[in-house]
């Protein structure tokens, strides 16, 4: 069933999941994880992702900062608390072109980092997966 666009995928960054459900794919975070691309695995165009970040930051004072954006298009920036989340949808494009970035600042650490692209999006599949559909990767401790 590898390719299935109903196959859930989780890419995951940070101390902080970020799911991407694409009919579903997602992003996440917690142990290190190093990726093999040698897999010819593809995204469709015009397939649908729902992105998640779910704040699991230990809890403290200092909510995390989100600002995303794609290409030209700034979105709006949002605060999360301990175990608070935030979501917005998409479509992969015609050219398979979409891509993503989000910058997160928590108290005093600030990285910017690609979470979406054609690229990334498949990382997750088959033997790359923790668990079915999971892998993790955490670059928030290389702030």
């Amino acid at each position: 069933m590898k390719n299935s666009i109903t196959k859930e995928r989780l890419f995951p960054l940070f101390f902080l999941p970020i799911y991407i459900n694409g009919s579903t794919k997602v992003i996440s975070s917690s142990t290190r994880k190093t990726f093999d691309t040698s897999e010819n695995i593809k995204t469709l165009p015009y397939e649908k992702f729902d992105a998640y970040i779910h704040d699991s930051l230990p809890n403290n004072n200092s909510p995390l900062l989100i600002h995303h954006f794609s290409g030209d298009i700034n979105f709006a920036s949002h605060t999360l608390h301990t175990n608070e989340d935030f979501h917005w949808q998409f479509h992969m494009n015609i050219i398979l072109s979409t891509g993503y970035f989000c910058q997160f600042q928590w108290g005093s650490k600030d990285k910017a980092y690609k979470v979406f692209n054609r690229h990334l999006a498949p990382n997750c599949e088959g033997f790359n997966a923790k668990d079915p559909n999971i892998c993790f990767m955490d670059q928030w401790g290389q702030m």
